[in-house]
């Protein structure tokens, strides 16, 4: 099995929290729904489509500040005009680098594009002022681990769906967070259906834990790299 491997970074991003209305709360990472619009903005595709796999790694600690800015608003009650801008508190993450792992069926014209830098549409980190430009790294071999009672304890190097986790361990200097409540699946016009709830170390080191031994819903992938490392696809 094979996996393409790139970066993404830029100064800030914002993955806001559909739960967050007066205030926007961002997410630590770049979202699956986002990811996917991420690549299909590559592709050049108003609404990505196709099978993906996908996993996340932190390579930068995870660092938020908050800020207050001047957005456009819609009026749904009186006034003149049909929007107005308000002072809203926006939360940022500061100097994001993920490392994205991609297996699917695009991954040929994905390669090429990004190994050349080019995008049919901009990408950016959640929001349009976040821009960034994906940066190739390579294609990877990857050893798939099909679920059972004989893996053992693991060390993920991106962030694990909570629902795979059977166990989690405890290692000196690791400290864990949970981002939960991401959605899993864009159906257009703003509608989704699904979430998954993710474990990440806010450091960006390993995660150790043990699987569950049978499949999940929504499923995931374990593959191990060629150092003994594990990437979570989902």
């Amino acid at each position: 099995m094979q996996v393409l491997v790139f970066d993404l970074k830029a100064p800030l991003a914002h993955f806001r929290r559909p739960d967050t209305t007066a205030t926007h709360v961002t997410y630590p990472f770049i979202t699956r729904t986002a990811l996917r619009g991420l690549i299909g903005s590559i592709l050049g595709m108003d609404e990505f489509h196709g099978e993906a796999w996908t996993g996340v790694q932190l390579c930068s600690p995870v660092r938020t500040v908050s800020q207050e800015l001047s957005l456009l608003g819609k009026k749904f009650l009186g006034g003149s005009g049909d929007t107005f801008n308000r002072p809203t508190a926006i939360e940022l993450v500061v100097k994001p680098h993920y490392r994205i792992y991609y297996a699917g069926e695009h991954m040929s014209a994905l390669s090429e594009r990004i190994k050349n830098r080019r995008s049919h549409y901009h990408t950016y980190l959640g929001s349009a002022f976040a821009l960034t430009v994906p940066e190739y790294v390579g294609l990877k071999n990857v050893e798939p681990l099909p679920l059972s009672d004989e893996l053992g304890e693991l060390r993920a190097i991106t962030v694990v769906p909570a629902h795979i986790i059977e166990q989690l361990g405890v290692v000196a200097g690791v400290q864990y967070g949970r981002a939960g409540g991401i959605h899993y699946e864009h159906l257009g016009n703003r509608r989704f259906r699904g979430g998954m709830h993710f474990i990440y170390e806010v450091s960006g080191q390993a995660i150790h834990f043990t699987p569950k031994a049978s499949p999940v819903q929504p499923p995931v992938q374990l593959a191990r790299l060629d150092n003994d490392e594990v990437v979570c696809l989902w």
